[in-house]
């Protein structure tokens, strides 16, 4: 019997598609490759009950569509749209999802780094609908991740991100499910990929134009750059940290960012020469009691444990009280780890779902 029939035999488990980026289009054939394993370790099968796009609207298949039979198709999306009824709104999206036995929204729209809309409603109203929600969208969680921790409580559904600050490497969930108690009183981090891969690249010769057009040849770097060169990114990815990790109360705004566009080549790669590469560090910890969350180009020390982060490397060092210092490297990040992210969250979700029981 072949691994889509013996994963069919389990009940289905009932998605909605928010967003069908390349994240989303990552992750449809990870569900698929892990169909048999969520089946023998949690009985079920992923079926995709609804996708919704901004370009292409949002449609909702009232039986749901194994993600097998889907990726079979050479256009998913196009016929998902074709064999299933079209809804009007995102609202309207959520709500027939419920009703068609979705219990869970994943949120993979586009980042909006001024206030984390739309996504933030979008999130919400699945919220309110009683649906658990996966994000790997930043900016819903960095403007008001204690308000949707909040709203998921009060309507006993879980609100999930791992995959919102290093892809899919386990952070959030290992200081919560992994760390219990350990007293994390600080971290140091390299969380903005496209940063990294400029200035190393500026380090081994090319101009800074050089640079970023390699990075965005490569896929790195976006086609305006200056979100994550200006620091944003990484300001972002430090306030849910900060938040998640050393229970703090911060918005992006509250970030202290400088990014690297002042800095001259010859700087750059003199501190290289020297052994000491200059890197945009996230940071944060608690002085008296205040926290203190900053982003902004540091040259790193020879023995810093932050030299592990070459190229596209991201990494950051937890300071603890129970365990003192604990890094966790994540090698030459892509897309295929975002959507690991993803189903890593879909699994605790699941586990938290059992266990509540």
């Amino acid at each position: 019997m072949s691994e889509y029939s013996l994963s069919a035999l389990f009940p289905p488990l009932r998605l909605l598609l928010l967003g069908y980026g390349h994240v989303a289009q990552a992750l449809l054939p990870l569900l698929a490759s892990r169909c048999e394993w969520l089946g023998n370790e949690l009985g079920i099968h992923p079926v995709i009950s609804g996708i919704g796009t901004r370009s292409r609207g949002y449609y909702i298949h009232h039986q749901g569509i194994d993600v097998n039979v889907l990726l079979h198709e050479k256009n998913p999306l196009d016929w998902f749209c074709g064999a299933s009824s079209r809804i009007d709104n995102a609202e309207a999206f959520i709500q027939a999802g419920k009703a068609v036995g979705a219990s869970i929204l994943v949120e993979l729209t586009t980042l909006n780094p001024h206030n984390g809309q739309p996504a933030l409603m979008h999130i919400r109203n699945a919220l309110q609908a009683r649906l658990d929600v996966i994000t790997a969208n930043k900016g819903p969680v960095a403007y008001a991740q204690s308000e949707l921790q909040s709203l998921a409580r009060y309507h006993n559904v879980q609100f999930r991100f791992e995959a919102t600050v290093m892809d899919g490497l386990p952070l959030i969930n290992l200081a919560q499910f992994t760390l219990p108690a350990v007293g994390i009183r600080s971290f140091r981090a390299l969380l903005n990929t496209t940063s990294s891969l400029v200035l190393s690249m500026i380090e081994q010769g090319y101009s800074l134009d050089e640079a970023i057009a390699r990075a965005q040849q490569l896929g790195i770097a976006e086609t305006d750059p200056w979100y994550d060169l200006d620091g944003w990114d990484a300001a972002m990815k430090t306030t849910i940290l900060a938040n998640t990790l050393l229970q703090g109360e911060l918005t992006p705004q509250m970030i202290e960012r400088e990014g690297i566009r002042d800095l001259t080549p010859d700087d750059i790669c003199a501190a290289s020469s020297a052994g000491t590469p200059i890197r945009l560090v996230s940071q944060a910890n608690r002085t008296h009691g205040v926290l203190i969350a900053e982003v902004r180009p540091r040259k790193i020390n020879k023995d810093d444990i932050l030299q592990l982060g070459k190229g596209t490397t991201g990494v950051i060092s937890l300071e603890t009280e129970a365990m003192g210092a604990i890094t966790l490297v994540e090698h030459e990040s892509a897309v295929l780890q975002t959507a690991y992210g993803v189903l890593s969250d879909l699994v605790t979700v699941l586990r938290n779902r059992y266990a509540a029981r």
